[in-house]
Parts: C-alpha cells; sequence; structure tokens
C-alpha cells in the first residue's frame, strides 16, 4: 500500500496539467479567504505571457468583445409603434 499522504486538489490539478501541457498557470481561491489566493505555474517566463493573454482576452470580454475601452455601448429606448 502507498504510504504518501493524499494530494491536496491544487497539487492534484497541477499533477494532472503537467502531464499534458507544457506550460500552465493555476490561480485559486479559497472559500474562508476570499482576499487571498495561492498561484502556480510551470515556468515564471511562460506563465508571465500567459497571464498577459488571459488578461487582454478578460478585457475584450468584459468590453463585450470590442478593442477600444473608451467606446460604450449606447442603449435606444425604442418608442412603441403608434397606431394609425
Amino acid at each position: 500500500m502507498n504510504d504518501n499522504p493524499p494530494l491536496s486538489p491544487l497539487e492534484s490539478a497541477k499533477a494532472t496539467l503537467g502531464e499534458h501541457f507544457k506550460n500552465y498557470v493555476i490561480i485559486v481561491q479559497e472559500y474562508e479567504t476570499p482576499s487571498s489566493y495561492e498561484v502556480t505555474f510551470s515556468d515564471p517566463y511562460a506563465a508571465h505571457g500567459l497571464l498577459d493573454c488571459a488578461n487582454n482576452y478578460h478585457q475584450q470580454y468584459l468590453n463585450a468583445g470590442m478593442d477600444d475601452p473608451d467606446v460604450a455601448w449606447i442603449w435606444d429606448d425604442e418608442d412603441e409603434e403608434e397606431e394609425d
């Protein structure tokens, strides 16, 4: 029988990703400590690039796919059609 202690969820994710991907970044936040986080990565230089790409992707997502953050949605209130 194996006497090794079981892996934590973060260690398990790291082991699984390490088997299938050359570079990865994992950022987690526990329920009990919402103001802190844990981070692990395969390579510090690759992590920098992955985080930059993820940040750009996330900014586009938040901006509804628009590249210019100064452009805002303009909502027109449509008047109800008038009866003839």
